[in-house]
């Protein structure tokens, strides 16, 4: 059999900061652009001769304007394979940096990142790093991993993983990730699907005769 290979992007979703700052850098950016064309059209100015490098510096602000803008344009993709999942944080579609790969024999734990194990990682836990690759502090099905890894040492990371990548990471590690209760993993849920759909038919055939 060979790898199974599962991804998914997740975009982040703007803090109210993020907006601040990106507005502030949008209004700034047009408010000096503009002041610099005020100067140099003004004819008492003087600089009318100089208003190609003028309007190149324009140009240059614009350019830096729109790259600092688009820099909180933030996704993390998710990429298990074999349960070993590798997380890499986009910028901007852009640029590309893995933050970090855990194989199963690093995790400590996989869980849901409900109150009980919020209370407790928040409060008892003690983290060389953390990564928040979440759309945002509010989002529903975040997950938590804890792991000992060789490169940062305990590593707490929260994530949206489909229900897929959670079947597949708890084939490999059965006795690391917690699930909720009630939640049914797509296996199951398809061989439940199945069945119901040959009683049905089998109902179906009776009803015929």
């Amino acid at each position: 059999m060979g790898d199974l290979y599962l991804e998914k992007i997740v975009r982040r979703a703007p803090t109210i900061p993020v907006i601040l700052l990106r507005t502030v850098i949008l209004f700034g950016a047009a408010a000096i652009s503009w002041l610099i064309m005020v100067i140099v059209l003004n004819p008492e100015s003087g600089l009318a001769q100089f208003s190609q490098i003028f309007l190149l510096l324009v140009a240059a602000i614009l350019f830096f304007a729109y790259r600092l803008f688009t820099s909180f344009n933030i996704e993390h993709e998710y990429i298990v394979t074999n349960g070993e999942i590798d997380i890499d944080k986009i910028v901007s579609k852009r640029t590309r940096k893995r933050l970090c790969t855990i194989p199963p024999l690093e995790v400590e734990i996989m869980a849901p990142y409900d109150e009980e194990h919020k209370h407790y990682y928040d409060n008892n836990g003690e983290f060389a790093k953390t990564f928040d690759t979440t759309t945002s502090k509010y989002s529903k099905d975040i997950w938590l991993i804890v792991a000992n890894t060789k490169k940062y040492g305990r590593l707490r990371v929260l994530f949206e993983p489909t229900d897929r990548m959670i079947e597949n990471m708890r084939e490999h590690m059965p006795r690391k990730v917690e699930l909720p209760k009630g939640f049914v993993l797509p296996s199951e849920a398809a061989r439940i699907a199945e069945a119901e759909a040959a009683a049905k038919a089998a109902d179906d055939e009776d009803d015929d005769e």
